[in-house]
């Protein structure tokens, strides 16, 4: 089977990662592998299997770049070419009915698509997800990376359910483990007096890292905690304001992009994801892998069906005492590590690619 994955970029991100981990699974079963890329590099390139094919836009004009693509697909004849988010879902579309190939083409919505179309302040946002209900019934197959958000996409994209696929991100790998026994050189992670928060996540709006700073002002006040924040993103600045005017200087720290969070994640005493909204949540299966016990916002959608009612806690969105009280709970009662590594595992990249693979093959069959 000639395959393709196509994205922006492999910068940060988890559905970089994603792409990462399923491009290398289907290049180990034998087959034909390529990464298409508007943008080159990125900081996961250098995890992608050295028999990948990366190919890039020989333009990126913006009246350049449904005829770059188009020229990829007429070239290439993937067999099957898989994307993510709207924007890139009805660029594919719209590119391969230019391009007049057999390609079968699978979209995939990975995240909370009315909240976030409703929260950008973008013209050309807005046209792309009204354009969903007459653009995705073009694509072959449309994947959803959570029961939510299939349910969701059936309603925004007037799409019937049997041609809506609910299939979870392959997170987990035995690498995820051998990860996190790997050294981190932080003072905090090697002080057992204080226990140490940690989250991992984009700085942007819909992680709330906001929120989670305030919940850790209040919660200072009945116990010293320190805060470790791992990822980049245009909020940086903004955040270290907010902790400046807290004083939390000395308990909160802006780590930036780690290529290899989990080992950081396995130093920690406690995982906490305060986002607004998501649409599977890697980092949880991430935090489960290395045997974090796990503070989330109850946000749609992923959290509740990942930890269900046993492997995490959760907190309503949005609410600064709730969380701020759930973490005090949560660092005196931990889950059972091995309870919380089993169930990474039912993530992981070999079980979930299955389902793909059976997918990819109906397709083109």
């Amino acid at each position: 089977m000639k395959l393709a994955y196509f994205y922006r970029n492999l910068n940060q991100g988890g559905i970089q990662k994603m792409i990462v981990n399923a491009a290398n699974y289907f290049v180990e079963q034998g087959n034909d592998v390529s990464v298409v890329l508007m943008i080159p590099g990125g900081e996961y390139v250098s995890l992608l299997d050295p028999r990948i094919k990366l190919i890039y836009f020989r333009s990126l004009k913006k009246s350049r770049l449904f005829f770059s693509f188009s020229d990829i697909l007429k070239r290439e004849k993937f067999d099957v070419l898989f994307t993510a988010t709207p924007s890139l879902n009805t660029f594919t579309v719209i590119g391969r009915l230019m391009a007049r190939v057999k390609t079968k083409i699978v979209i995939s919505e990975r995240n909370n698509t009315v909240v976030f179309f409703k929260n950008s302040a973008l013209t050309l946002s807005k046209l792309t997800f009204l354009s969903i209900p007459l653009l995705y019934r073009f694509a072959d197959a449309i994947v959803a990376v959570s029961k939510g958000l299939g349910q969701s996409l059936q309603k925004v994209a007037l799409i019937p359910a049997n041609k809506i696929h609910v299939i979870y991100n392959p997170a987990w790998s035995p690498e995820l483990e051998k990860q996190a026994g790997l050294p981190v050189q932080h003072e905090w992670l090697n002080d057992d007096t204080v226990p140490v928060l940690i989250t991992v996540g984009r700085l942007v709006d819909a992680k709330n890292h906001a929120l989670l700073i305030d919940a850790i002002a209040l919660l200072s006040k009945k116990r010293e905690v320190r805060l470790i924040i791992i990822g980049e993103g245009p909020l940086r600045e903004k955040l270290q304001s907010q902790i400046n005017s807290l004083n939390l200087q000395d308990c909160i720290s802006l780590e930036g992009f780690k290529l290899n969070p989990v080992s950081w994640m396995s130093k920690a005493n406690l995982f906490v994801l305060s986002s607004d909204y998501e649409g599977f949540g890697n980092v949880l299966v991430e935090a489960l892998a290395a045997g974090l016990t796990i503070v989330s916002t109850d946000c749609d959608y992923g959290p509740a069906e990942i930890l269900e009612d046993r492997y995490g806690f959760l907190v309503p969105i949005g609410q600064v005492n709730a969380l701020s009280e759930q973490i005090n709970y949560a660092l005196d009662h931990p889950i059972d590590r091995d309870l919380l590594i089993s169930r990474a595992r039912e993530f992981s990249v070999n079980q979930i690619m299955q389902h793909y693979q059976s997918l990819f093959s109906t397709l083109i069959s």
